[in-house]
């Protein structure tokens, strides 16, 4: 079953058409890649499938289910999660202040720390500091951390290597392929293919606000050059 599903979406800023008819689907348990050039339409896609940007034409599908109009609170009540560019996190609390206002979710604060040191023991160690004061992968860590804390079945992240060095990169989407093999179905925005591709299922091309190619990663390596995404595929 397809958890995730778009079909001939549209999308404008006020009278500047940006999506043109995306068709896109994110089976469940699987990671699928979005890629492409800076101003492509890929976060706007991200947008519109969590309910923070209404298409102008098309269908939005959870689980089978328009969800068309639907307030993104709504959605996020139905399992879905998105983490913005910008990691999300509240800098003047601590690490464990931004765990606790989680708890609104209804999970008590012992059991969302548990699970976030679990999955991040470096947010242990920083549960004191303050999160504007952290590096920006430890700041990942805590918006990824927060966002797992409601138990997503569906997760949208955007730009998760943004600014962050390869390593820390690497590791969190070492993370990322644990959590689709827990059953959560990903749709992950990025720019840099090759940050993306060793744990996609799936990968879709977007160019010009249109879903150019999808298919595996093996599939769409020929694609993917230097020229095109500013990054080799690896």
């Amino acid at each position: 079953m397809n958890l995730l599903e778009l079909r001939g979406v549209r999308a404008a800023y006020e009278r500047i058409d940006v999506l043109f008819g995306i068709d896109l689907a994110v089976p469940q348990g699987s990671v699928v890649a979005l890629l492409g050039p800076n101003g492509a339409g890929k976060t706007t896609t991200l947008r519109v499938a969590a309910g923070l940007h209404q298409p102008s034409a098309g269908d939005v599908l959870i689980a089978g289910r328009r969800v068309n109009g639907t307030a993104p609170e709504e959605l996020a009540r139905r399992g879905l999660c998105l983490i913005p560019e910008g990691r999300g996190v509240f800098p003047n609390l601590t690490v464990r202040e931004n765990l606790r206002m989680m708890t609104y979710s209804g999970k008590s604060l012992s059991a969302i720390e548990d699970e976030a040191y679990r999955r991040f023991p470096r947010l242990k160690e920083r549960r004191k500091q303050l999160a504007g004061t952290m590096s920006g992968g430890e700041q990942q860590m805590l918006a990824m951390a927060r966002g797992l804390a409601t138990k997503p079945a569906l997760l949208l992240l955007d730009e998760l290597s943004m600014g962050l060095a390869p390593i820390v990169v690497e590791e969190l989407y070492e993370i990322v392929a644990q959590i689709a093999r827990e059953g959560v179905s990903i749709l992950v925005v990025e720019q840099f293919a090759s940050t993306v591709l060793g744990v996609a299922d799936l990968a879709a091309v977007l160019v010009h606000g249109r879903v150019a190619r999808v298919g595996t990663p093996r599939e769409l390596q020929d694609d993917l050059s230097k020229a095109y995404l500013g990054g080799e595929p690896g």
